[in-house]
């Protein structure tokens, strides 16, 4: 069998859950290997673009999963349709029963029934129509009239094959140069970590000289539970546990980067961004979908004016106390910051980002009854919002990293292939 470089996400994984105790395996390998405690992500919901081109959303494009694009939509199947209307109006009939003790346990196992559950089956068909139209993100809790107004920029095609980003990525380069990948990220294998597992140990033997593999559950559970409960430390240490078979599995000879692409934060409080939206809109007149769009990120609230009426929202928004106390609007000065492509109108014309620990609730991405408790996408250059950087085998001398950053791990890879970087890549090589 062939050397490899196998490279593992750990999705949310911060460096300080690694320890002796929860996480063995890792910190063993911490003490042998290229060791980053606080790698430094990127703003918004693009980490994989960042992964695979070693690049920054100012340079790549990408800054969150959906985008007002109308044009590139692959929801445009629903324009001039409201598939959810017979529901929306069965929800507000049961909303019209009496509040009782009692009625209010039946309009409960009624509305999970009659509301809740053929939504998700609704939404399923969406994707999978979506999926075929080129929209490989999923729609959460968008509102179905929102959806044909917005494109998935990272996952308009599947990011894993040659010529699908706005940039060069490591695919492309892999492919120039004849070298064959195996990749298990997302959305090729979806929030399952006992089945990458399974996939990760029966590629061993083929042909591919890079592995690419995902675990998500540090970052799907950690918000329902949240990072500094000890059901994080059980979920840690079972991720641990997976590592440790898989490497065993592979033996001796190979060279493993692993990473946390970002870390993630305790929830301290909720706002209600679309509260909020509301009252600025009848302060001005506008209507939403009509004067304006509002998209709402779990840490973001993101604007899209579309008639003047709409755009004088900005001025009661900007003035609007708990926005102001709770979080900040995103300026030239924030976005050269932190490379966000602030004069693209795709991702709004106005942008709040809430605070560390503040959660918009409720969100696109999560259920009316999701309360996380555990949150990323906040300011980058927080603590907890960094992930970690590990490197080891054969050759590469123990050190650890006094810095790191997300734009690294792509011209590492590249680097341990003796390959070239992309070329938008601004990172370095950790193991040269």
């Amino acid at each position: 069998m062939k050397p490899k470089v196998v490279f593992i996400l750990l999705d949310a994984f911060r460096g300080d859950y690694i320890n002796p105790v929860d996480t063995p395996f890792l910190h063993a390998q911490s003490q042998q290997g290229v060791f980053g405690r606080k790698m430094k992500t990127t703003a918004g919901f693009c980490q994989r673009t960042t992964v695979v081109t070693g690049s920054r959303g100012e340079s790549n494009g990408n800054f969150t999963m959906f985008a007002f694009d109308e044009e590139h939509s692959p929801y445009a199947f629903l324009r001039n349709k409201n598939p959810g209307r017979s529901l929306g109006v069965m929800e507000r009939g049961l909303a019209a029963l009496p509040s009782t003790p009692r009625f209010t346990r039946v309009k409960r196992v009624l509305h999970r029934h009659l509301v809740e559950r053929p939504k998700m089956r609704l939404r399923t068909r969406i994707r999978q129509q979506a999926e075929q139209a080129g929209g490989n993100a999923p729609a959460g809790f968008i509102p179905f009239d929102l959806l044909p107004q917005l494109s998935v920029p990272e996952d308009e095609k599947p990011i894993h094959l040659p010529g699908a980003g706005t940039v060069e990525s490591i695919f492309d380069v892999l492919t120039e140069a004849g070298i064959a990948y195996d990749y298990l990220l997302y959305p090729v294998i979806e929030l399952a970590d006992d089945a990458v597992l399974e996939a990760v140990l029966q590629r061993r033997d083929n042909e591919a000289r890079l592995v690419l593999a995902q675990f998500s559950d540090s970052d799907f559970q950690v918000h329902h539970c949240g990072p500094s409960s000890p059901e994080r430390r059980k979920i840690a240490a079972e991720i641990d546990r997976k590592l440790r078979e898989i490497h065993t599995h592979y033996g001796e000879g190979h060279t493993w980067v692993i990473i946390g692409d970002h870390g993630m934060t305790d929830v301290t409080s909720e706002l209600d961004a679309n509260r909020i939206t509301d009252d600025a809109a009848r302060a001005t007149g506008a209507v939403r979908g009509k004067d304006y769009l509002v998209f709402l990120d779990s840490t973001m609230a993101r604007w899209r004016w579309l008639t003047p009426r709409g755009e004088a929202m900005a001025v009661g928004l900007a003035a609007h106390v708990e926005l102001k106390s709770r979080g900040r609007f995103v300026d030239d000065a924030l976005a050269k910051t932190h490379a966000i492509p602030r004069h693209d109108r795709r991702f709004g014309d106005l942008i709040w980002w809430a605070d560390p620990g503040v959660l918009v609730f409720p969100d696109y991405f999560h259920g009316p009854e999701d309360h996380n408790q555990g949150m990323h996408g906040y300011d980058s250059n927080h603590p907890d919002m960094k992930g970690f950087f590990l490197a080891c085998g054969p050759g590469i001398e123990p050190r650890e990293l006094t810095d790191a950053d997300l734009t690294d791990v792509c011209p590492t890879l590249c680097g341990a292939l003796g390959v070239r970087n992309p070329d938008a890549a601004t990172g370095r090589s950790l193991i040269d």
